[in-house]
């Protein structure tokens, strides 16, 4: 005789959520949480040099410290291990391993290619320049809208990735701007008026080399109101430079908030010289630098 299945009561769980569900995973994230990733750029900042390598303190994570081995200090032999590090120095490093259970980091200075360790340090200068900027615009919002101040971080860096970009931003951006990304109009105020005085928004400069020559008794009066011409091409938020590199070659340099305006100014600026160069019978070659 056939006994009946009893039916379980209350929800069970699909395959497919005991498959995505992994307690070991998320015992190994909460033990990771605070610990730089392996192969991520860090800032660190030499604490102790020894014999066979060198302490340092992660300055982005609450100074817990690591270790550089001689062998990863530089591509060539290591003599001395204090003409490569010392005390005080700011560097950065790639993460090699991690062991949070033994609190051991182990970091290479030698494997960070050098135009990354630019842009690593460039990026932590400018972190710290947004938060120092920040601290300054709490302090200039009303008392009673202070409450709200990591609302308005938070707000920033989700539209921008970093907080330095964000008031990047908001230097050149409208009140109405900011407060439609969700900002209250106390903090816009003070935000855009912190920003505007402080960060000199990114600019991008292309240039090159004009060779002009128009013959004549009047071809230098006809040159020089070519280039004034060219000079006039700048629009907003561009800049137009031209100087002699010695007569007939003259450099003209644009500078603008990206490469697209930069373009468009400089080829604006090329049509005004040449056209009045050849309406005077002279003639015009234009040639870019790097």
């Amino acid at each position: 005789m056939k006994q009946k299945m009893s039916k379980k009561s209350g929800p069970t769980k699909s395959r497919l959520e005991d498959d995505l569900f992994d307690p070991a995973a998320v015992e190994r994230e909460k033990l990771y949480e605070g610990f730089p990733s392996r192969n991520e750029l860090v800032i660190a900042t030499v604490m102790e040099v020894a014999k066979h390598g060198c302490y340092v303190r992660l300055d982005e994570y609450d100074n817990l410290r690591a270790y550089i081995h001689i062998s990863e200090l530089s591509r060539t032999w290591v003599k001395n291990i204090r003409v490569h590090v010392r005390e005080g120095q700011r560097i950065v490093a790639k993460v090699l391993r991690v062991d949070p259970r033994k609190s051991q980091i182990d970091l290479s200075i030698k494997r960070v290619p050098e135009q990354m360790r630019k842009l690593k340090l460039l990026e932590a200068k400018r972190n710290q320049t947004a938060y120092t900027l920040f601290k300054m615009i709490v302090e200039q919002v009303p008392p009673e809208e202070r409450g709200k101040a990591d609302e308005v971080r938070d707000i920033l860096i989700d539209n921008f990735e970093m907080l330095y970009y964000g008031l990047e931003f908001a230097s050149t951006a409208t009140q109405k701007k900011l407060v439609e990304l969700g900002i209250p109009p106390a903090w816009a105020k003070v935000i855009q008026k912190v920003a505007a005085a402080n960060i000199i928004p990114a600019t991008v400069e292309i240039k090159g080399t004009v060779e002009i020559s128009i013959p004549g008794g009047e071809g230098v009066i006809h040159l020089k109101n070519a280039l004034i011409a060219g000079k006039k091409a700048a629009e907003k938020n561009t800049s137009i430079t031209i100087f002699t590199e010695g007569s007939p070659r003259y450099t003209i340099e644009v500078t603008a908030e990206d490469y697209k305006v930069a373009e468009k100014a400089l080829e604006n600026a090329l049509e005004r010289i040449q056209e009045i160069v050849e309406k005077h019978g002279g003639t015009f070659k234009f040639t870019r630098k790097k």
